[in-house]
């Protein structure tokens, strides 16, 4: 792989460790206000909106940093075949 697209194996990287940590921090967020009872301000609902946010958020991020790894494998082969 070039040197020209660290930064783009780095970026991809870290997509991958946020989609993990979205979804890991969205979960106990959610858990903690199913076990808190929840509040009038924050109803017990709202731990199913956070589940929900931890779930898309890690799945655009995966998907971001998969979109990233593809496009380096594109120019990696582009870069063997010329």
């Amino acid at each position: 792989m070039s040197k020209n697209y660290k930064v783009l194996e780095v970026s991809s990287l870290v997509f991958k460790v946020l989609s993990w940590a979205s979804l890991a921090i969205g979960i106990v967020a959610g858990i903690v206000i199913f076990v808190g009872g929840g509040t009038p301000e924050a109803p017990r609902a709202t731990g199913f909106v956070g589940i929900l946010l931890g779930v898309v958020y890690f799945y655009m991020f995966l998907v971001a940093a998969e979109v990233i790894a593809l496009l380096l494998e594109i120019r990696s082969k582009v870069e063997k075949g010329a």
